[in-house]
C-alpha cells in the first residue's frame, strides 16, 4: 500500500453494537492517533482506491495480519507494539473494525459494507465536505497537524491534501488547501457557520467543495475568453496589416548561388527595370533561395513580364552567374507568405513597443550614445530613400555594397528578437 496524504477516522453508516465498556474507557493521545489511522485504513474513503487493502481484504474473509498493517509507516510511526495496537482499536466505540480471537488480525465489521461509489454517492460526499485554504504550502503543514487542528470539529471522517507536482523537484507538494469531509452534513454547516477561522494566525477561507468547483469553472471559462480574445484582437491586427500588403508584389526565387548577396538580387533586378521599389529582400546569403518583396501592387508581374514575353509565372533570371528560377506567387502561396510578413510585423510592433516602456526614465542615461542615434536616423532615411519601408537595413561595405558577412536578419529573426 502507497501511504496517501488523505487521513481521519471513517464513519459513513449505522454502527454495530458495540461494547458498552469502550465508550467509557481512557483513550489517550497515541490510542486516538492508532484509532485514527486505523479506521482511516479501513475506512470508505480509502479502501474505494486503496488496490494494496483491497486485495488484502480479498484474502482471508477481509482479515488483514498486523503484521501487514505495521509496514505502513504512519502505524508504525505510532506504535510497533500488537498489543498496544489491538488494545486501541479495541476501545474505539465506531465498530468499524474488528479484531481477530487469536488478536493478530484486524478487519472491517461485516456489518459494515463498503458502499458502491457510484456518482451519486459522489455528490453525496461532495455535499458534505469543506474546501479550506490558508495552510503553510508545501513542507510547511503536516498531516499529523490537521488531523490536531480538526479533531474538536465534529466529526471528521476524512481530510485530503490538495498537491502538485513541482517539475523542477520532481515531487508532489502541498498546494495549503485541504478538503475536509464530515459525517453528516448537518456537522459540515455548522463547520462553515461558526464565522471566521483561524490557523496560526491565518484567517483561513472555508467553502462548501461544491461551490469551490463552481468558482473554477468560472474561473477557467473566463481566463479561455481572455485568451480568445487576445487571439481575436491578434488576428484582427494581423489582418489589419495584412490588408495594407499590395499583391501581386512577392516572388519567390530559387538557385540562387552561394556568394549571391542581397545587394548582388537587388542589382540584377534594377538592371532590368529600374523603377521596382523593394520593400524588403528575404534571403540569407548561402542560401538556395529567398523571397523579393515589392513596395506596388503588381510589381512582381511587372518584373516577370520585363524577363520575358510570354505571361507565366516561372522564369529564368541570371544572378551573379546563377541560373535562378523566379516564381511569383498567386493565390494560396502568395496569401500564406503575405500572413507571415503581417504576422512578423505585428511582433514587431509589439516588441518596439514593450522596449519603448522598458526604456522610460532613462532620458539622461547614455548620454554618449547621440552619434550612435543619428547614425540610426542616417541610415533609416538611406533605407527609405531605397524603398524598404522600414525592413532591417542590409549593412554595407565602404564602397556602398552588401557586407560580405550580412549582419541584417531576416524578418522571421528580426521578429524572434
Amino acid at each position: 500500500m502507497t501511504e496517501t496524504d488523505v487521513q481521519a477516522p471513517a464513519v459513513e453508516e449505522t454502527k454495530p453494537e458495540g461494547n458498552e465498556e469502550n465508550a467509557t474507557a481512557t483513550v489517550s493521545t497515541t490510542e486516538a492517533a492508532i484509532i485514527r489511522q486505523l479506521e482511516y485504513y479501513f475506512g470508505d474513503a480509502n479502501l474505494a482506491k486503496d488496490k494494496f487493502m483491497k486485495d488484502q481484504i480479498a484474502k482471508d474473509e477481509g482479515w488483514v495480519p498486523l503484521d501487514v498493517l505495521l509496514t505502513f509507516k504512519r502505524l508504525k510511526s505510532l506504535s510497533e507494539d500488537k498489543k498496544v495496537i489491538v488494545d486501541a482499536i479495541a476501545k474505539s466505540d465506531e465498530g468499524l473494525v474488528e479484531v481477530s480471537e487469536d488478536r493478530e488480525k484486524l478487519r472491517r465489521h461485516p456489518e459494515r459494507p463498503l458502499p458502491e461509489m457510484n456518482e451519486e454517492r459522489r455528490q453525496e460526499i461532495y455535499a458534505r465536505t469543506v474546501y479550506v485554504k490558508g495552510f503553510a504550502p508545501q513542507n510547511g503543514t503536516t498531516m499529523s497537524e490537521l488531523v490536531e487542528f480538526f479533531e474538536p470539529f465534529t466529526k471528521v471522517t476524512n481530510i485530503v491534501m490538495r498537491k502538485y507536482h513541482d517539475k523542477p523537484t520532481k515531487k508532489y507538494l502541498f498546494k495549503g488547501s485541504v478538503f475536509v469531509t464530515f459525517a453528516e452534513k448537518e456537522q459540515c454547516e455548522k463547520f462553515l457557520a461558526q464565522g471566521p477561522l483561524k490557523y496560526k494566525g491565518k484567517e483561513l477561507i472555508c467553502k462548501m467543495q461544491n461551490d469551490y468547483y463552481e468558482a473554477k469553472k468560472v474561473e477557467i471559462k473566463e481566463r479561455a475568453e481572455k485568451i480568445e480574445e487576445r487571439k481575436r484582437k491578434k488576428e484582427e491586427g494581423n489582418n489589419a496589416l495584412l490588408a495594407q500588403l499590395p499583391t501581386g508584389a512577392c516572388v519567390f526565387m530559387e538557385g540562387l548561388g552561394k556568394e549571391t548577396t542581397r545587394e548582388s538580387i537587388k542589382e540584377a533586378i534594377r538592371a532590368l527595370d529600374e523603377t521596382l521599389e523593394f520593400a524588403y529582400i528575404d534571403y540569407q546569403k548561402g542560401d538556395a533561395s529567398g523571397y523579393v518583396r515589392f513596395n506596388k501592387q503588381d510589381a512582381g508581374k511587372q518584373l516577370l513580364e520585363k524577363l520575358t514575353d510570354k505571361k507565366v509565372h516561372f522564369l529564368q533570371l541570371k544572378i551573379d552567374d546563377a541560373e535562378v528560377t523566379a516564381e511569383l506567387l498567386v493565390d494560396e502561396k502568395e496569401t500564406e507568405y503575405l500572413k507571415k510578413i503581417a504576422e512578423e510585423q505585428a511582433k514587431r510592433k509589439v516588441n518596439a513597443k514593450n522596449k519603448g516602456r522598458g526604456n522610460r526614465g532613462n532620458n539622461n542615461r547614455n548620454h554618449h550614445s547621440g552619434g550612435n542615434n543619428k547614425r540610426k536616423r542616417d541610415r533609416n532615411a538611406e533605407q527609405q530613400e531605397d524603398g524598404d519601408g522600414g525592413e532591417p537595413p542590409v549593412k554595407k561595405d565602404a564602397t556602398g555594397k552588401e557586407a560580405t558577412k550580412p549582419t541584417a536578419e531576416s524578418e522571421a529573426k528580426a521578429a524572434a528578437e
